[in-house]
């Protein structure tokens, strides 16, 4: 089910760790990426960088800002395959091409909102970016992507086609793989192959199903998510009810999917910890099954568990919290424990009458969409 915690106010998250990894104005200081203005930069900042402000308004703000992410992935994608892979220098690239009025100009206290932002392009573009392209499932495939005689959608067409076909995925039906290659351009860094494997665990791809919670169609949505991710309702099973037109639906998922890991880095990776690889998809995909809340409050609880153990190894300041937020950083860590774990915890506080059922399905469900795309699970 596309997850939400209905009715439930998120609980109070602890403040975050003074030494968390997040960039403040001291440490950006500390660590600027300087950018010579007289020298060639890694790759074209494309288009978007040098267009006019005053031509965004005649664009839906959805559609500029959907235009803009998918430019600046093109960017990233060139500029890690001409080997920039430092995810600082990466965020500096785009952030100058987003602002380049302020290349040269030291970031402080003064510009905290584009501090946020930065933090923002890192947490949510760059490093998912990174981890879709270091991630063995298909990532070989995304080389053509720097080919400047071939159009990015082709390529990442060509990409999507041997994805989908992943591990056991080529047991399933191949009807909506198109639908699910477009779609993947509403989620940066979503593998076609990690969405199909979650509508295959959500409804085996029965487009016009509904649960006896209410929850329909081939990616299992809920109203409240449905309309947060602008699907028509109306009548549940009827013609107007937009969760059972897979085209329409399908894309709807990857949008829930970005909210999703937008909201956890908001509220949980920049504060327990940031998942890396196929271990931050286990994360986001969790949140769209239980909640971003629950994933959060469980990594929260992992994290302070996690500064305990390092305490009885010896460990202080820094090292500790490096080691907390590494340790919140794995799936398996959370649901070590049952239901006294970290997101057993969790569950019993979102779900206190079903408790254990929530914690098995939660802890289960990232696990078992990795597992069909790398041919574990059939």
């Amino acid at each position: 089910m596309a997850g939400e915690n209905l009715k439930i106010q998120n609980p109070a998250l602890p403040p975050i760790p003074a030494n968390s990894e997040k960039i403040t104005a001291k440490t950006r200081r500390q660590k600027t990426f300087e950018l010579d203005r007289d020298r060639q930069p890694l790759v074209d900042d494309g288009d978007y960088s040098r267009r006019d402000a005053d031509s965004r308004p005649a664009l839906a703000e959805e559609n500029w800002l959907r235009e803009r992410t998918y430019e600046e992935l093109k960017t990233l994608v060139k500029a890690i395959q001409l080997g920039a892979t430092d995810p600082w220098q990466l965020t500096d690239l785009i952030f100058y091409a987003r602002h380049p009025e302020m290349k040269g100009v030291p970031l402080t206290a003064e510009h905290q909102d584009l501090l946020d932002e930065w933090n923002s392009i890192s947490a949510l573009l760059v490093h998912p970016t990174l981890n879709e392209i270091k991630n063995v499932i298909g990532a070989d495939n995304l080389n053509g992507l720097a080919d400047d005689r071939r159009e990015f959608g082709d390529a990442l067409a060509a990409a999507s086609r041997f994805k989908i076909n992943a591990g056991s995925l080529d047991n399933y039906t191949t009807r909506y793989d198109n639908i699910i290659a477009g779609a993947v351009e509403w989620c940066p860094g979503l593998s076609p192959a990690v969405l199909k494997s979650l509508l295959a665990q959500e409804s085996r791809f029965h487009p016009t199903v509904i649960n006896q919670y209410g929850y329909a169609g081939i990616a299992q949505f809920g109203r409240t998510a449905a309309r947060e991710v602008g699907l028509n309702v109306g009548i549940a099973g009827s013609a107007a009810d937009e969760r059972l037109d897979p085209s329409k639906a399908i894309p709807g998922a990857a949008r829930l999917l970005n909210i999703k890991a937008k909201r956890l880095g908001e509220i949980a990776f920049s504060r327990y910890g940031q998942p890396d690889g196929v271990e931050f998809w286990k994360f986001v995909t969790a949140a769209y099954n239980g909640g971003e809340g629950t994933v959060a409050l469980a990594m929260g609880n992992a994290y302070r568990i996690g500064l305990s153990e390092a305490r009885n190894r010896g460990m202080v300041g820094t090292e500790a919290v490096s080691f907390a937020r590494r340790y919140a950083s794995r799936w398996e860590n959370l649901k070590t424990g049952g239901v006294n774990s970290p997101l057993g915890q969790a569950a019993a506080r979102f779900f206190p009458n079903i408790a254990e059922q929530k914690y098995r399905e939660i802890g289960n469900y990232p696990t078992q969409i990795m597992a069909r795309v790398a041919g574990g699970i059939k």
